[in-house]
């Protein structure tokens, strides 16, 4: 016993306690703001579009939120005594917020669903401001409470970055892969409204907990390592440089690996938390690095942490085009374009079309390319955050402020580098020169090293090999378009072919042709080829159901072949193409005959995103025809969900059909449109829907059909074969889910599937 009674050892137990339940809290923490995040931003594309300029907008204003956040974070921790109970309160406001915010952002979406952007932006971070800012408060305000525990700084800052980013990885994987793909959007928010909550009660815990100077649970670096170094103001114009390379980096990222995995819905989640886990991981190396050698030049060594950060981006990317390009490795590149759904099932279906280990790496390529591209310089990134925070932090202290600052810097960049990296970088210059300049500019970062170790470098030595680097990079880097000729397989029929790439804001698109053989490409995903008697015999089949089609929707461009049947009928007065994509419109006017088809003087083309072009218009049609996307890539659901059928229902005219192409599996899209229409029939690719009951037009039906082959008609005639009429359809179907705005079943297909491999019906086809 202890001279006030208490047992040895347990005044120091209770604080080091206290430490490691506030990391755990830090690691929740971000584990809930990312749940929070990919859910909001799901909910916002909704109403404003699934397009580049519409998510562009929606992440600007989550991160803006995020850096005012951490700037007002910053003061308060300065100015706040009780800061653990300020934490307590920003979680609970979290929580609240979090509990009502589903209704709050479809209130909204409803309220502004088809404005003009610039009335988009205010609405949206009035709303988001409110718990993004929340959001951003939390790290100046911990690391004041490690501080205060007499952490050293730079500990604290690395070793809580570490655990806050670490949970933001796990809570996006858990927000895909778990929470919606099983439980829908309000599972995964309800998930962050509870780690809120536990969040509350884990530092109600720690406020009763004594808490002693020196008991950090992070391990310090010691106190002399600060060698009196600091970068004063010029650290927040660094960190706004750097963030703006960081997020441009990201933004290509995202692209390459999109065209790899077909747009995944999956795929954010899965880059995103590999960027996470790499930042993480960096920042945490760090702090092992300066305690075993602690008298290291902190500016120095952020200085290379740039310099190499460039080097290696660079160099993974000119290594993977070569190895594509001359070696075996590249296979591995052809079995991930030709996949259709990324992660594969296949495993799991016990099928012997294919060797285990392909299907394996199906299951995971999801993962482990973005591991290739980025692990690497992301563990770079992540050193660098806590050693910027540290050369800012002045004599006087304000480590709160100091990070606050550090951050909203950060995230400026961040913010500019996404847009400009968008808008202007890979619509102008493509992804291949976008990586140079990116790269070139890390490289710049060499002229500031003075000295390596016990070497003096001089200026003269520092630009020849920065010049060197940068010039090799350079000319190794595959010209425009290359990396996407290296992802691309073309299928047999096209050997030779020409080629026609389009890269802008919104998408990547390659085009082959050969001869009258064509083969279209969105984003690696195949999406429309001529001749195309399948995608022409939907589109006469489902206007030999309309009585008088003279004004017809079409959602999707494909290779044109709707829009050429559509065109091809003499009753259509007008036609109107919504097309998501600029980029393959331009691809499509580089091939001559689709030229002329895109120039009819009947066909009125507007880019804009399916479901906000409907929201924006009152024009009533005969028809509306679609064949996007498959219904497993990102954003479809936007266009297969019963408040979308309701939608559409609304813009038709009496017995107007509805045409629903590229399916692979109706059961769930013929059900929710079931839901909302009274008639649904089912063929072997399409679904098409009507209020009023199907009356097929065979004498136009036939007209469509004479100006085809007999091959062709052939073709078309097992496509128009009824698979199911409506009330087979509705027996069919019954006991399957509906697609919901919130609740995405074929979208994030992983939870049904699952759920009929192993719990209700084992022989489903989601499983391949």
């Amino acid at each position: 016993m202890t001279g006030d009674g208490s047992e040895p050892g347990k005044s120091k137990m209770r604080p080091m306690i206290a430490a490691r339940v506030l990391a755990f809290v830090f690691f929740l923490s971000g584990a809930a703001s990312l749940l929070y995040q990919v859910s909001w931003q799901r909910l916002l594309t909704l109403h404003y579009g699934v397009g580049a300029v519409a998510v562009a907008l929606i992440v600007s204003v989550y991160m803006f939120g995020l850096g005012v956040g951490a700037l007002l974070g910053g003061e308060l921790a300065e100015r706040t005594r009780d800061r653990l109970g300020l934490f307590c309160v920003v979680h609970l406001a979290l929580a609240l917020f979090g509990a009502f915010s589903m209704p709050l952002i479809d209130w909204l979406g409803r309220a502004t669903a088809g404005a003009e952007y610039v009335i988009a932006l205010p609405c949206m971070f009035a709303l988001l401001s409110v718990p993004t800012v929340l959001m951003g408060v939390t790290l100046p305000l911990l690391i004041k409470v490690f501080t205060d525990m007499e952490v050293e700084f730079l500990s604290a800052v690395g070793f809580l970055y570490f655990v806050n980013t670490l949970g933001a990885a796990a809570g996006a994987v858990f927000a895909s892969y778990v929470a919606i793909s099983f439980f829908g959007l309000p599972g995964a928010v309800c998930s962050g409204v509870a780690l809120n909550l536990v969040l509350v009660a884990l530092i109600a815990l720690v406020r009763r907990m004594p808490i002693a100077p020196g008991e950090g649970a992070a391990g310090s670096v010691p106190q002399s390592a600060e060698c009196g170094e600091g970068l004063g103001r010029c650290a927040y114009a660094l960190v706004a440089v750097t963030g703006f390379a960081a997020m441009g980096y990201e933004t290509v990222w995202f692209r390459m690996i999109g065209v790899l995995v077909k747009d995944s819905p999956y795929a954010f989640s899965s880059v995103l938390a590999m960027y996470l886990l790499g930042v993480a991981c960096g920042s945490y190396w760090v702090l092992r690095c300066l305690r075993r050698r602690p008298l290291v030049s902190r500016t120095r060594l952020y200085f290379l942490l740039q310099f190499l950060i460039g080097l290696c981006a660079a160099t993974i990317v000119i290594v993977y085009y070569y190895l594509s390009r001359h070696t075996a490795f590249g296979m591995l590149t052809e079995f991930s374009f030709q996949a259709d759904l990324h992660p594969s099932l296949a495993i799991f279906a016990g099928s012997a079309k294919r060797s285990w280990w392909i299907d394996l790496f199906l299951l995971t390529d999801v993962f482990l390319w973005p591991a290739l591209f980025l692990l690497v310089p992301t563990l770079l990134m992540g050193a660098g955050f806590p050693l910027i925070s540290s050369l800012a932090l002045s004599r006087g202290g304000r480590q709160g402020a100091t990070v606050g600052r550090v951050c909203f810097f950060n995230i400026l960049g961040n913010v500019l580098g996404a847009f400009v990296t968008v808008f202007v970088l890979l619509p102008v210059i493509g992804t291949e020169r976008t990586v140079a300049c990116f790269a070139v500019a890390g490289l710049a970062f060499g002229l500031l090293i003075h000295r390596i170790g016990r070497i003096n470098l001089r200026l003269p030595a520092r630009l020849a090999v920065v010049v060197l680097l940068a010039v090799l990079l350079v000319a190794l880097l595959p010209a425009q378009g290359g990396l996407y000729d290296i992802m691309h397989v073309p299928p047999p029929p096209f050997p030779g072919a020409t080629r026609h790439f389009e890269e802008d804001v919104d998408a990547v698109v390659v085009t082959y042709e050969r001869g009258d053989r064509i083969m279209n490409y969105i984003n690696g995903q195949r999406h429309g080829s001529r001749p195309g008697p399948l995608f022409y015999g939907e589109a006469v089949e489902a206007l030999s159901h309309v009585a008088d089609p003279e004004h017809v929707l079409i959602v999707g461009c494909g290779a044109g072949n709707i829009v050429e049947a559509v065109l091809d009928c003499p009753e259509v007065e007008a036609v109107t193409l919504v097309e998501l994509s600029e980029a393959l419109v331009k691809n499509l006017r580089k091939v001559t005959s689709l030229r002329r088809l895109l120039d009819s003087e009947r066909l009125n083309v507007i880019i804009d995103d399916g479901r906000r072009h409907l929201y924006r218009t009152d024009t009533v049609y005969d028809a509306i025809l679609m064949d996007p996307l498959r219904t497993t890539t990102a954003g479809s659901n936007n266009l297969h969900s019963r408040e979308f059928f309701e939608l559409a229902r609304s813009r038709l005219g009496p017995g107007g059909i509805v045409m629903v192409g590229g399916l692979h599996d109706y059961r769930v899209v013929a059900r929710t449109l079931l839901s909302v229409f009274d008639h649904v029939q089912a063929y072997r690719n399409f679904c098409i829907a009507s209020c009023a009951p199907f009356e097929r037009d065979r004498t136009r039906q036939q007209q469509y059909l004479c100006r085809l082959t007999n091959a062709e008609r052939a073709r078309i005639a097992g496509v128009s074969m009824v698979l199911a009429g409506p009330e087979e359809v509705r027996d069919a179907t019954e006991g399957s889910p509906e697609n919901r705005d919130w609740f995405p079943v074929s979208e994030y297909y992983i939870g049904l599937a699952l759920r009929d491999r192993f719990w209700e019906n084992p022989a489903d086809p989601h499983v391949r």
